[in-house]
């Protein structure tokens, strides 16, 4: 397999804080040049000229306020559901990693493929918001952080272990 058995706990603490950190999505908006950057937390948007460089940033929850659409309200609801699965990641990562060996032998479920399942999850909602934000706003998309979040989480839901 891409990863041996003894490292996978190790893998899974890594693939959350990894997922939690990059842009699930960077959108091109032709119309005003304007760049957007969605990390799982928070937006940032850019809009670089020759005459000045302005940005705004907003929070996962203020995203539907300011939607010009229906499409973009519904994938700014979708971001906050893969926020949400995105932090239940993080929870569990910080307690495998402090707790590993306990949480191993005591845990009904493998923390690994647990953490495999909650990235799995929290990637399926920001796909469809992925979708959502192209149908809404016309933009140029590219999932970054979702494709990860796909890889790493298929990566631990399949690995053997020990």
């Amino acid at each position: 397999m891409w990863v041996r058995s003894e490292y996978a706990g190790e893998l899974a603490v890594l693939s959350a804080w990894l997922c939690s950190l990059m842009p699930w999505v960077v959108t091109y908006i032709p119309t005003g040049t304007q760049i957007r950057i969605h990390f799982p937390y928070v937006f940032i948007q850019f809009t670089p000229t020759l005459a000045d460089l302005r940005a705004f940033s907003a929070f996962v929850h203020e995203g539907a306020d300011g939607a010009a659409t229906e499409a973009t309200a519904t994938a700014y609801q979708l971001w906050v559901v893969g926020a949400a699965l995105l932090s239940l990641a993080l929870v569990l990562s910080i307690a495998y990693y402090v707790y590993e060996e306990r949480l191993e032998a005591e845990s009904p479920v493998d923390p690994v493929r647990l953490m495999g399942a909650l990235l799995v999850g929290a990637g399926l909602p920001l796909a469809v918001a992925c979708y959502y934000l192209w149908v809404g706003l016309a933009v140029f998309t590219i999932p970054v952080g979702v494709f990860f979040m796909f890889f790493l989480g298929g990566t631990l839901l399949v690995v053997e272990r020990a």
